[in-house]
């Protein structure tokens, strides 16, 4: 039993994480109820850490929705964070019991510490027996003898990978592998709707990483329910949670549960107004005040929990709740039939075992080749059991396992270049998208000097990336300032639109680069420019990408190649990417300009059967195009005693290795 290791796991990464953090304001300006609240980009003191060592622009994310902020000049008071403007390096504040400070002065925010809540699930042992004996299940799933037959009716648009993947409600444990733009969150909708209908005591638990996905989910199931003609079931679906989206339940304000919203006002008030550590005596009347709220809110929540068929919540927030959710089931059974985790490639494994005995079954949806959940602390055990998700159980094949492989989102060439590199080539576009003469309109669109016809592009930098202290992380003046020319030259011509280009990087610093030069520009400040991190659920018809300095260590990681992969896979029509020198040394990086040279090599390819019975094999094969069994490629470099040699495969662009031996023996 992993408990004692998955104990150890936690206490490592709460180590490694700050309790609080204080930012320095640039200003702060009223705006109805709320404050907005500018900080500078290149200033925050974590705890643990001396000022100035990390970047405000490092810590700035969803994760710091809901903290508690505090100040102690020029006036005291506290508010807490309704939202966080990563873009605009602003926080969002509600419910302030004084004006924030002003510019020079220090805000302290304390972030939700949702790993404790994961931390007490396990400590308690009980329960913790119960989730790590969910581990084995992941990797050899069972099939259920009570599961419904769905067959997705009246849903006749459904693609044959979509229609199949219904059948994981089959499974004790099931995983929908939904790669870029295949309608994974459609295909889910579509499945819960017909589970609820097929089902009629059944109850669901959906989860999923953010507000914003969560919303997505709720959203698309009742539009499936609406589509499927199953009306009376779209009051049972409750979107919990205080941190929704309002504008996207226009029209469907029945997924929204009549909490006492002046109950949740008052305990983010509460919660912002925590007085200092030092206050012993404020601190337990704080405490005592905070607990009674949450009780409150915790007996409202039961209550619509209770009357619901499926609820949906983030992660964090079913975790901090799992008391509630517990006490749905009074005989200690387990309380859903069916728990759902969207995104899940980005819930750790400690997080989802602890809260998989909800469920009689679970359903993990999402894209092992995406994005991994975060971690600090450079742990083995952190990044075994919280640094990975249940995908890294998820059996090759079988029943247990459905991989969407058409994709509507990406022109063919996008889609290849995906396809071949994050997917062994099973991704294709779908056969409906590529019959559609609209669709292919929609991507067939001249920007620059770009023709309409080629959709990738990769524009040679002369100058490397590098890392800045002023900037505090790696920048390439360059690149941005030719990003900031192509993006002004496409809305000058009126072609296009700002929401129709995203500008991509993966570092902070270089993404505030790109922002200042597109203002110098004049450029329109829709024109979104982030970093992939936060990209990943968005597209757009042209997608810049600037890796800024493909020399980081970062860069050359797995976690840089499933963020290449979301970056890439944004883009509709087409993809531009900014490579120098150096960048094309990164082996990540490389594979692209490897694979668009040798897309159009018409050499044909010798067999190394054939070479290999020569006697100056493998020295014989430098630089020819080869065969190897299905592999065919570019032989780029040979070891010098002979034993092996390198070729870059053509159609992933990725080198591989040859055991020369293993020839001369055919």
């Amino acid at each position: 039993m992993p408990i004692a290791d998955i104990r150890a796991a936690i206490e490592a990464e709460l180590a490694a994480t700050p309790e609080y953090y204080d930012f320095k304001v640039l200003r702060a300006e009223q705006d109805g109820a709320l404050w907005r609240v500018t900080l500078e980009p290149g200033y925050v003191f974590a705890e643990g850490q001396r000022p100035g060592q990390v970047s405000a622009q490092t810590l700035l994310d969803d994760r710091l929705d809901g903290a508690s902020a505090w100040w102690g000049a020029p006036t005291k008071g506290g508010a807490s964070v309704l939202a966080v403007a990563v873009e605009d390096d602003q926080l969002v504040l509600q419910n302030a019991t004084a004006p924030p400070p002003d510019a020079g002065h220090l805000i302290r925010l304390y972030p939700p510490r949702f790993l404790n809540a994961v931390a007490d699930a396990w400590w308690d042992t009980g329960w913790a027996t119960r989730a790590a004996a969910c581990l084995p299940g992941l990797s050899r799933p069972r099939a259920r003898d009570d599961a419904p037959g769905l067959d997705g009716s009246p849903f006749r648009w459904l693609r044959p990978a979509q229609r199949a993947a219904l059948a994981l409600v089959g499974m004790d444990n099931a995983f929908l592998w939904g790669p870029p733009g295949t309608g994974k969150t459609t295909t889910l909708g579509v499945l819960l709707a017909e589970y609820l209908d097929r089902r009629p005591t059944a109850r669901v638990l959906l989860l999923s990483t953010t507000n914003h996905a969560v919303d997505l989910a709720t959203l698309a199931v009742d539009k499936a329910l609406h589509k499927g003609r199953r009306e009376h079931l779209r009051d049972t679906v409750q979107r919990l949670g205080a941190r929704f989206d309002a504008a996207a339940y226009e029209g469907r304000e029945h997924l929204i549960p009549a909490l006492d919203r002046d109950l949740i006002a008052r305990l983010a008030q509460a919660e912002a107004a925590r007085p200092s550590s030092r206050d012993a005596t404020g601190l337990k009347a704080w405490s005592d005040r905070v607990s009674r709220l949450r009780d409150e809110l915790r007996s409202s929540s039961l209550q619509v929990l209770r009357r619901c068929r499926l609820a949906a919540m983030t992660t964090t927030h079913a975790v901090f709740t799992l008391r509630t959710l517990r006490e749905l089931s009074a005989d200690d059974e387990p309380p859903f039939d069916l728990v759902v985790f969207d995104e899940a490639s980005q819930v750790s494994l400690a997080h989802a075992l602890a809260l998989m005995p909800l469920g009689l079954a679970c359903l993990f949806a999402g894209d092992p080749q995406q994005l991994s959940p975060v971690l600090r602390s450079e742990d083995r055990g952190a990044r075994m059991w919280l640094g990975r998700s249940p995908f890294s159980a998820m059996p090759k094949d079988g029943p247990s396992v459905a991989l969407l492989d058409e994709q509507s989102r990406m022109a063919p060439a996008i889609g290849a270049l995906v396809s071949d590199m994050f997917y062994d080539g099973k991704l294709r576009v779908a056969a409906d998208a590529q019959a559609s003469p609209a669709w292919r309109a929609e991507r067939a669109r001249a920007i620059d000097d770009i023709p309409a016809e080629v959709h990738v592009q990769v524009r040679h930098m002369t100058r490397d990336g590098h890392w800045s202290a002023a900037d505090r992380g790696p920048v390439r003046r360059e690149s941005a300032d030719a990003i900031a020319a192509t993006v002004a030259a496409a809305l000058d011509s009126g072609d296009w639109a700002p929401h129709e280009l995203i500008v991509l990087t993966p570092f902070r610093a270089q993404r505030a680069l790109i922002r200042q030069r597109l203002f110098a520009a004049g450029v329109d400040e829709r024109v979104k420019v982030s970093t992939v991190h936060r990209a990943q659920g968005s597209e757009a018809p042209v997608v810049f990408f600037d890796p800024a300095d493909g020399t980081q260590p970062f860069l050359r990681t797995e976690e840089a190649r499933r963020l290449l992969n979301v970056a890439l896979s944004r883009a509709q029509a087409k993809v531009v990417v900014y490579l120098s020198a150096a960048d094309a040394t990164n082996e990540i990086l490389a594979p692209i300009l490897n694979r668009m040279r040798l897309a159009g090599d018409t050499r044909e390819a010798v067999p190394l059967a054939t070479l290999a019975k020569q006697p100056t094999f493998p020295f014989n094969t430098r630089g020819l195009r080869v065969a190897a069994g299905r592999i065919v490629g570019e032989v780029a470099r040979i070891a010098p005693d002979g034993r092996q040699f390198w070729l870059i495969n053509e159609r992933t662009g990725a080198e591989q290795l040859i055991d020369a031996g293993f020839w001369r023996r055919q």
